[in-house]
């Protein structure tokens, strides 16, 4: 630091307050500290500095999948808001495992992050235990209706899936079939199938068990289900696909299978992803507000780290049908 005060022409401490972001500093004076550093290749030492001032400055966050456009938005929102205030996030990544998920915030709290942010609800009950004791703000994303640990931010999986069948039933529809990302450790889907099995008994229609899977959130399931579709015996006419990546993929092949989408089988999908216009037809779908996600949970950290009162402990982002050409 020393060594980057004398090239910068400042004092060490003016080095420390530039690298950490504190407004005492003067923009010109924060770049000539900045340009000084990367050239002597320095790195500042932030956990130092968490223990004089006691916060690191840095945001921990679980995914269960870090290759999901859906989960990248929440994390562009989450680093849009975060960076701004000089807070950096760090992310681990569960793989839909809750027990991977108690290894990763056991081996995150250890760097003494400023926050956590998990997705959905699902955890051991010693990962509850360990963000319990953390002593910071805890925030569960992408589902409500849950009690959370601390504060919670995200949407009603169930209602979504449940507003999706409705539309498909209120196009005439009768024969629905449902595909659903994997349930293992995983409140969101099991919400999206619980509130598909509702809509259809609420409409007074059988709930065909053949015509309900699960299925990993990749584009190869949407292919295998629409080859499956195309030898069965007792074709649906409706598909609620709980994932946009499913749906696409089953679009994609019935194309080229020859099954008309959606004069043969009206499809919806769930997430509101950038394909979902770009695929022929284009894909009707639940529109969710997925950065927002990620910018509220930063905003409702933040505000509990600046000591703030009466911060909303539920957050519910909502969400919308969007109506394209598949259904």
């Amino acid at each position: 630091m020393r060594d980057v005060a004398r090239l910068a022409g400042v004092a060490p401490m003016t080095v420390s307050r530039a690298l950490s972001g504190h407004p005492s500093v003067r923009p010109d004076t924060r770049q000539i500290v900045v340009r000084a550093a990367n050239e002597l290749g320095y790195v500042h030492n932030f956990m130092a500095s968490a223990l004089l001032r006691r916060g690191s400055k840095l945001i921990a966050l679980v995914v269960p999948n870090v290759s999901n456009s859906v989960f990248a938005e929440t994390i562009h929102g989450l680093e849009e808001v975060l960076s701004a205030e000089g807070y950096t996030l760090t992310i681990g990544h569960s793989g839909y495992s809750q027990h991977e998920e108690e290894r990763l915030v056991r081996t995150l709290l250890g760097y003494g992050p400023d926050g956590v942010v998990l997705t959905g609800f699902v955890h051991t009950k010693m990962t509850r235990t360990l963000l319990k004791r953390a002593g910071v703000p805890i925030v569960e994303t992408w589902n409500t209706g849950i009690k959370p640990i601390d504060m919670a931010v995200g949407f009603s999986n169930y209602d979504a899936a449940f507003q999706a069948t409705e539309y498909l039933i209120g196009r005439g529809r009768r024969k629905l079939a449902y595909a659903g990302g994997t349930q293992t450790d995983n409140d969101r889907t099991m919400a999206r199938e619980a509130g598909f099995r509702a809509a259809v008994a609420k409409a007074g229609l059988a709930v065909s068990e053949d015509l309900i899977c699960t299925l990993p959130m990749e584009l190869s399931s949407g292919v295998e289900l629409a080859r499956r579709f195309a030898q069965a015996r007792r074709k649906p006419n409706a598909l609620f696909a709980a994932s946009d990546v499913i749906a696409a993929g089953f679009i994609l092949e019935s194309n080229r299978l020859g099954i008309r989408v959606p004069d043969d089988i009206a499809v919806v999908g769930f997430d509101d992803a950038p394909l979902s216009e770009t695929i022929s037809p284009a894909l009707s779908t639940i529109h969710i507000p997925q950065r927002d996600i990620g910018r509220v949970t930063a905003s409702l950290i933040l505000q509990r780290l600046a000591g703030e009162k009466n911060v909303p402990k539920l957050h519910d982002v909502g969400f919308r049908i969007v109506s394209r050409a598949s259904a």
